[in-house]
């Protein structure tokens, strides 16, 4: 069985985006880390949470059906969320390809990288991640900064009194 495990050595990583020959154009419903992974107001993992930016930008560009609004009723605030069919699949998704590709969300743009408080810099399992492709760590910038924006967007919603 083929190690999907992230690896970082002298500047470089063994990750490649498959794109088009990615058996998981969409890579769908994220199911947590780990079971001891919980957050306080106990959404289901399977959200793509819009941040501001990616809401006007879905609405403007005529995806206003793509949106749904989520709410924390332990933070009292509302969030926009993609909607999703009732398997977990995101509405985006046809015949197995994203169709909002150029205008994917923040979430999307990240994947499969995050920022844990704990750890740093995370991945996804992926089949992107082999061990023998080898990838300048600069070449994934964009999505690390997704990663970053996802991160403050999750700081602002948590800490600011914005309802």
């Amino acid at each position: 069985m083929e190690d999907h495990s992230m690896k970082i050595v002298d500047g470089k990583i063994n990750f490649c985006c498959k794109r088009e020959l990615c058996g998981h154009s969409c890579c769908g419903p994220f199911c947590g880390v780990t079971k001891e992974l919980d957050n306080i107001d106990k959404r289901p993992f399977d959200e793509i949470v819009l941040t501001e930016e990616d809401y006007r930008r879905l609405y403007e560009n005529g995806y206003a059906d793509l949106i749904e609004e989520g709410y924390s009723a332990e933070m009292k605030k509302k969030y926009y969320k993609m909607a999703l069919e009732p398997d977990g699949t995101c509405k985006a998704l046809i015949d197995g390809r994203c169709s909002i590709h150029a205008i994917n969300p923040t979430l999307c743009k990240a994947f499969p990288f995050y920022f844990d408080m704990f750890s740093g810099l995370c991945a996804i399992k992926c089949e992107g991640f082999t061990p023998n492709v080898w990838s300048d760590l600069k070449e994934f910038t964009e999505n690390f900064e997704n990663a970053k924006k996802m991160y403050e967007f999750w700081l602002n919603f948590y800490c600011s009194d914005k309802k």
